[in-house]
């Protein structure tokens, strides 16, 4: 609109001469970002980021005046489903407050949402690829999409009327301390989970509460804090095309776009290894697998194992099936041996992505094979595939898809219901049904609450009973009769699940609870659930391990019990968490943050006393528990002065050493994840998050060392480049030596910047090199330590 200025008026102060006098108008102020108003450039008005700086480097520095958000009624977002009518949830008007979380509901529409009604980002931008959102801009540090929750804790309505216009947030924080009454445990609450969703229109994936995602997302200033680091550190960004070289490499090059021909039962014998590493291989599987996912009868296995090699010469007189099934046993074992061990016993050479290739043509099988109606081998198969999957770190976005799969053919035949009614199964078969069907119950649980999502079964939709706490040597596949059962007390073979069950219903129901649209209880019932689930940690029995020389036997005994409570734990941290997060501004949620301190203090403590035992006992407790309790325990200690009304946080700042022996148990710990996801190969996004999460913690406790600690961040993440590529650098998936940036094939030595302060050296003694294939690991670590040696004094 062009504005109309008024002709000036006669000296004489005559009135005006035209007929019909210009109406003046005030010109208007152009509504627009600082950061376009400073360079006096056209902006679209996006809310909360315009296009142009969603285009620039630096996207967060794109603000508004005061008065904006309320300007634009498009940015205001509204109540989930407020275009459908009611769905039968109120939909209940938040109340701000002076110092909200990301995940507080107490608080009403951020000053500056991540989120507004439009995706941010322009439909022709590309996908990022690997560590592009690690060491290029951090903007997937926190949650970025455009449909994201805001509200936790409904209040019940006021009496009092509300306005139509929206108050300044200055106002109604004063003002909500005063009119809000305390939360009793008896009132009832009314939550919604955290959750996100990625994409846009109708491509979309949704992001539970259990994911990593938003685990990150507790820590509002994680993606500042990270773009600082990234911006004082150039060397990240240079170190992404060689990572990258190891990823698209190893999974996409010899893999993926390899193709291979369809296998069969000769083919896939010709992929096994020698005798002397299968028997290896085996013998790590039943001491660390098998124990705590009962799948096998491991007489029967054994039995048909020797006669699996007496017949290799003749391959149509073998089970492919039993094949498939001896590779992905071998698969799920192969990160816990040794690997110039393995290539010693064997003849032909062996390459770091040989497991992979096992698990691949074992899946490419059983999708070519079709089962109509699976047997308990086949549903033995299909467990194994979903173990080695994860172990490997592969198809996890798909994992809860094909666990929920499982499920639905045990139901279809008929493994839900308890066999005793069946007079035409065998004892022994009704016994490994009751085995086979807790076991895909328990990795339904489990993958559930780490993808957030509710479980595939309840407790009223199966009588199984539960196995017995037999030693498989006590039946056998002629057993007419069913052995006695021996007590909790004693170890067998299947005392892991013996005692799991116990817990089973309560963990049930946990995770249909937490993970539900919405949290509608109170908080006595969360009390209450509290209750049982300590009561079952209580009973664990205490096995001794006096008397045991066989030290198979006793990893098996100290792994059993550490696993136990790490999954009862991990549901104590799933029930306690959104309250633990309340809890400073909800005086009535204190039992949770208690709760979780002592619940991610006991999962991380195990976690470091196993690393210090063996490193298979750290390998094989590590999961999504582990991570969870590290999140929490920085969260806590970043809380600051905010969480001064939570009792969780008093205790760390009254007893003394406390945050320093928490932050020294957060260090061990992501030393045993670092060991982890360099054998995954896919870990180098979340372990630049990790590190990130405890250094911005550490700067919360000692904020006049923020630079040493961001520049540990730098460190840790090149000395994880180090080591991974040291792994593969003679693989021939890397391409030509020289290539990219590491030259000669190694990390160059990297000077600190001069805007961070001398970093320290981290504690060598805690890292076990694991073995490469194709670098002898007595050749790579010298010339590792001495890399990292020259990296912290140059």
């Amino acid at each position: 609109m062009t504005d109309v200025q008024p002709d000036p008026l006669p000296v004489s102060g005559s009135p005006r001469q035209q007929e019909q006098p210009r109406v003046r108008k005030r010109r208007r102020r152009t509504v627009a970002c600082t950061q376009c108003r400073s360079r006096k450039l056209r902006c679209d008005r996006e809310y909360p980021v315009c296009g142009r700086c969603q285009k620039s480097k630096t996207p967060s520095k794109c603000t508004y005046e005061d008065g904006f958000l309320w300007q634009q009624p498009n940015t205001v977002v509204s109540p989930a489903f407020s275009d459908r009518g009611s769905t039968g949830v109120v939909q209940l008007p938040p109340v701000d407050r002076s110092h909200p979380t990301p995940d507080s509901a107490i608080s009403s529409l951020p000053t500056r949402p991540q989120h507004a009604a439009k995706g941010v980002r322009p439909v022709e931008e590309k996908r990022d690829h690997f560590l592009e959102t690690v060491l290029g801009a951090p903007k997937a540090a926190v949650d970025q999409e455009p449909y994201v929750n805001r509200e936790v804790l409904q209040r019940p309505a006021h009496h009092h009327q509300h306005h139509s216009y929206h108050p300044r947030r200055e106002d109604s924080a004063h003002s909500s301390s005063d009119e809000e009454e305390p939360v009793s445990p008896s009132q009832q609450l009314d939550m919604a989970p955290r959750f996100l969703m990625r994409g846009r229109q109708t491509k979309t994936r949704y992001n539970g509460s259990g994911m990593f995602a938003n685990l990150i997302a507790q820590f509002p200033d994680i993606r500042t804090f990270a773009e600082d680091i990234r911006l004082t550190s150039p060397h990240l960004s240079a170190l992404r095309p060689d990572l990258f070289r190891v990823k698209k490499g190893l999974w996409k090059k010899v893999l993926a776009d390899t193709p291979f021909p369809d296998p069969n039962t000769a083919s896939l014998i010709a992929m096994l290894p020698s005798r002397r590493v299968v028997d290896e291989l085996v013998m790590l599987y039943f001491t660390y697998i098998e124990s705590t996912h009962r799948i096998l009868h491991v007489p029967s296995f054994l039995r048909e194992l020797d006669e699996f090699w007496a017949q290799t010469d003749e391959p149509d007189r073998v089970s492919c099936l039993f094949v498939v099934q001896l590779l992905l046993i071998l698969a799920c074992a192969w990160n816990l041996a040794d690997a110039e061990s393995l290539q010693m016993k064997n003849e032909a050479h062996l390459t770091c992505y040989t497991a992979v290739e096992w698990v691949l043509h074992a899946e490419k099988w059983i999708e070519n094979t079709h089962i109509k109606r699976p047997d308990i081998t086949a549903l033995r198969v299909y467990v194994l595939l979903i173990i080695a999957h994860n172990i490997h770190g592969m198809k996890r976005s798909k994992a809860w898809l094909s666990i929920g799969s499982i499920v639905k053919q045990a139901m279809l035949s008929g493994y839900h219901r308890d066999p005793s009614k069946y007079t035409k199964i065998s004892m022994f078969n009704k016994e490994m049904r009751r085995r086979i069907w807790a076991t895909i119950v328990e990795l339904d649980l489990q993958i559930s609450m780490e993808r957030g999502m509710p479980p595939s079964v309840n407790e009223s939709d199966y009588d199984t009973a539960p196995p017995l706490n037999i030693n498989d040597s006590d039946i056998q596949e002629t057993s007419e009769e069913l052995p006695p059962e021996r007590p909790l007390t004693e170890l067998t073979d299947c005392s892991f699940q013996s005692v799991l069950l116990k817990s089973l219903p309560v963990r049930l129901k946990v995770c249909a609870l937490m993970h539900s649209p919405r949290i509608i209880c109170r908080y006595e019932e969360i009390l209450r659930i509290d209750w049982e689930l300590n009561r079952h940690l209580s009973k664990i029995p205490s096995w001794s391990l006096s008397g045991v020389e066989d030290f198979q036997t006793q990893h098996r005994m100290i792994l059993i019990k550490a696993l136990l409570e790490a999954k009862i734990g991990y549901s104590l941290l799933s029930i306690h968490t959104p309250f633990a997060i309340e809890a400073p501004r909800e005086i009535v949620f204190a039992p949770s943050a208690r709760a979780r301190l002592e619940v991610a203090t006991m999962i991380l403590s195990t976690q470091k006393r196993l690393h210090e035992t063996s490193r298979l006992l750290s390998l094989c407790i590590l999961g999504d528990w582990t991570v969870q309790a590290y999140c929490s325990i920085c969260q806590l200690l970043h809380e600051g002065e905010g969480g001064a009304g939570s009792s969780a946080m008093s205790l760390t700042r009254t007893l003394t050493g406390m945050p320093e022996s928490l932050v020294s148990l957060a260090e061990t710990v992501l030393t045993c994840l670092e060991s982890r996801w360099l054998l995954v190969v896919k870990g180098a996004k979340e372990y630049f998050f990790m590190s990130t999460l405890l250094a911005l913690a550490k700067v919360t406790l000692w904020p006049g060392q923020a630079n040493l600690y961001k520049q540990e961040v730098v460190n840790r993440v090149i000395f994880f480049a180090q080591t991974l590529f040291t792994r593969h650098a003679n693989c021939a998936h890397l391409g030509e030596w020289g290539m990219g940036n590491f030259k000669t094939n190694q990390v160059p030595s990297v000077t600190a910047s001069t805007a961070m302060g001398t970093p320290m050296a981290p504690d060598l003694s805690l890292w076990h090199p694991p073995g490469g294939f194709g670098v002898p690991a007595s050749a790579s670590v010298p010339r590792l330590i001495a890399l990292q040696y020259a990296l912290l004094v140059n």
